[in-house]
C-alpha cells in the first residue's frame, strides 16, 4: 500500500572528472568505453522521496528528467507499481562541468527510492539503474572507491586493490568557456587503434601507480588521459595550464573529459607552491578553488587553510 511507505532519502557525493577516460578491447575484442574517476567531497545531493498513489513523478525544484526517471526504474525494479511522488533534489553540483551533477541526482533518488521501500541497494545495482536512466554514468554509487569503470554498461571492469594515492588539488575554469555544456550529449567517442593502445598503456601505468602509491605516476596518467581528450572536449588553455603546473610543481593537470574543469594535481602537503599556483591562476582570470578529493571512501582528512587535502589507509 502506498500510504504505508515512509519517506525516503538518498544522497550522493560528485566527482572532479577523470584520472584516466578512454577506450580498451572487451573480452571479444569489441572498444569498451572505461573511465577512472577522481572522488570530491566538495560536491553532494541529497534526494527526498514522497511516495503517493499514481504513476506521475514530480522532481523539485525544476524538471529532472533523469532522476525522476531512474526513481520510477527503482519502483519498477522493486515490484511496485502504481506509485509516484515527489522527488526533492538539493544540491550544490553545478551543471554542464562534468562534475557528476547528473549521475549524483540519479544515484540519490535510487537511494532515496529504496530507502522509501525499506530496501538498500548493492551500488552495482545502482550502477545498472542509473545507465538505464541516463545512458552513460559515472561510478559515484561506489562512494569512493579507486576502479575502472565502463560507464556505459554500469559495470566494474577492475577494482583498485588500494585507493588513490594522498594528493592535493586545485580546481581550475577559464571563464571563457561559459556557463557549461550537454555534458551526455552526442554519440559515443570513436577512438581509434592508436588511442586505445594509448590508453591500454596508461591503465597499466594507472594499475602500477595505485599499487605503489605513487602520486606521481597517477599525475602523470591524467595529463596524458588530459592530452588524449583535447580531441573530443577541446580546453583551449590546456597548454597553459600544464606549464603554470610545471612552473610550481604540479604532479600534473587533470580534467573533466566531458566538461569545462580542470586542475591541477600536487603531492599532500606542498602548501607553498599551491598557494604560489593559485595565485598565479587567479592574476591570469582563472576561476579557482580547492576541494577535498578523499584518497578511499573510509579516509577524509579536514581541509586546512582552504587547500585540498586526502588522507591514506
Amino acid at each position: 500500500m502506498t500510504h504505508m511507505l515512509p519517506m525516503g532519502r538518498g544522497e550522493s557525493y560528485g566527482h572532479h572528472g577523470e584520472i584516466l577516460q578512454g577506450a580498451v578491447p572487451s573480452a571479444r575484442g569489441i572498444p569498451r568505453p572505461i573511465l577512472v574517476t577522481l572522488p570530491c567531497l566538495r560536491y553532494r545531493v541529497v534526494a527526498h522521496f514522497f511516495p503517493a498513489a499514481g504513476n506521475r513523478l514530480q522532481t523539485l525544484p525544476g524538471p529532472r528528467p533523469k532522476a525522476a526517471r531512474a526513481a520510477l526504474l527503482t519502483l519498477s525494479y522493486l515490484g511496485l507499481s502504481g506509485i509516484g511522488g515527489l522527488l526533492f533534489l538539493n544540491g550544490n553540483i553545478p551543471r554542464g562541468h562534468g562534475l557528476g551533477s547528473s549521475t549524483a541526482d540519479v544515484t540519490a533518488a535510487i537511494r532515496a527510492v529504496a530507502h522509501a521501500c525499506g530496501r538498500s541497494l548493492a551500488p552495482e545495482r545502482i550502477a545498472r539503474l542509473a545507465v538505464q536512466a541516463e545512458a552513460a554514468s559515472d561510478p559515484l554509487m561506489f562512494d569512493g572507491a579507486a576502479l575502472v569503470f565502463a560507464q556505459r554498461e554500469g559495470i566494474v571492469v577492475e577494482r583498485f586493490d588500494n585507493p588513490l594515492p594522498p594528493m592535493e588539488l586545485l580546481s581550475v575554469r577559464d571563464p571563457a568557456n561559459g556557463s557549461g555544456i550537454d555534458t551526455l550529449s552526442g554519440t559515443p567517442r570513436r577512438y581509434d587503434r592508436g588511442e586505445m593502445s594509448l590508453c591500454e598503456a596508461l591503465l597499466g601505468e594507472l594499475r602500477d601507480g595505485v599499487a605503489q602509491g605513487d602520486a606521481g605516476v597517477i599525475g602523470s596518467v591524467a595529463t596524458a588521459s588530459a592530452r588524449l581528450n583535447q580531441r573530443f572536449v577541446r580546453k583551449p588553455r590546456l597548454d597553459e595550464l600544464e606549464a603554470l603546473g610545471r612552473h610550481h610543481g604540479a604532479l600534473g593537470i587533470q580534467v573533466a573529459h566531458s566538461g569545462t574543469v580542470m586542475g591541477l594535481l600536487f603531492r599532500q602537503g606542498n602548501r607553498e607552491a599551491i598557494r604560489a599556483a593559485r595565485r598565479q591562476l587567479a592574476r591570469r582570470g582563472w576561476d579557482v578553488d580547492a576541494p577535498r578529493v578523499p584518497a578511499s571512501a573510509r579516509a577524509f582528512a579536514p581541509d586546512a587553510e582552504g587547500i585540498a587535502t586526502t588522507a591514506s589507509h
